[in-house]
């Protein structure tokens, strides 16, 4: 068995056995519905939809990628060439209102350099919207497309569902190019997540999880950026104040490659 394929391997074991647990949950409010107090009633409809809407989309999930570990190849080279020539000192990485499903890296005037959308197969905006509305975007599995600035698809990112997190990149063409690993500082005890092409990471990001600030560096420890979670800049307040997502303060701000927007959306995917 292939690295990717023992990894795909184990994601799907974990969202298995996370999507069965809050199946059970939902089943509990279910049954809570009927014999607690009437009060309650709107209360257990909500969180039985949410842990049951989860769950369901863990056990799909899980069953997916317990098939793919049985075909998908080793991880390949990412031939990816697209990069943004230059980018503006400071930039918003945010959710788009009301779309869980959908985020932009956008510039303080509101243009946008990229954005990823979620790969969904509920074709009726209403089914969407209750979906996005009545899941933990947290724990539940998704499938992004991410395009560059000029609406080109490049990649596609995988976050896997579960207590544990992990996500994949894919190149258009469906071949594996990179994963993320997380681990800690031993001295710091801050977070430390991986991007891994090959068996090499070529960027990385540190900090602190509670607060949401993170250093993204290359493979020589160059910060190329700052990111920082719930920080609204000022200068465009009244644009992403309902927009949650994180203040991207660039240090290196030329020649910005594709692999490092694909890793930043995939952190932000983390958070959704």
């Amino acid at each position: 068995m292939s690295l990717v394929q023992n990894m795909i391997y184990q994601d799907a074991r974990r969202q298995l056995w996370t999507g069965t647990l809050l199946s059970f949950i939902s089943i509990v409010f279910i049954l809570g519905m009927v014999t607690v107090n009437p009060s309650s009633f709107i209360i257990s409809v909500v969180y039985a939809a949410i842990f049951a809407i989860t769950g369901a989309a863990l056990l799909k999930g899980g069953y997916a990628d317990l098939q793919k570990s049985k075909t998908v190849l080793d991880f390949e080279s990412d031939r990816t060439q697209d990069l943004l020539t230059r980018v503006p000192a400071r930039m918003y990485m945010g959710q788009k209102a009301l779309k869980s499903f959908q985020a932009g890296l956008f510039d303080m005037e509101g243009e946008s350099y990229g954005e990823i959308q979620e790969k969904i197969q509920w074709k009726h905006k209403i089914l969407t919207m209750f979906t996005a509305m009545f899941s933990y975007d947290q724990l539940r599995p998704a499938v992004y497309t991410f395009k560059n600035q000029r609406g080109q698809s490049l990649y596609q990112i995988e976050k896997k569902g579960g207590f544990q997190w992990r996500g994949y990149i894919q190149r258009k063409d469906g071949g594996y190019v990179a994963y993320t690993k997380q681990t800690k500082n031993k001295g710091t005890g801050q977070r430390i997540t991986r991007y891994i092409e090959m068996d090499q990471c070529r960027w990385s990001a540190e900090g602190d999880d509670f607060i949401g600030h993170y250093k993204i560096k290359d493979h020589e420890g160059r910060v190329w950026a700052v990111i920082k979670r719930g920080a609204i800049p000022r200068e465009a307040a009244e644009r992403f104040e309902k927009m949650p997502g994180y203040l991207v303060e660039w240090n290196i701000r030329d020649n910005i490659p594709a692999s490092l927007l694909a890793f930043l959306f995939l952190l932000q995917s983390k958070e959704r």
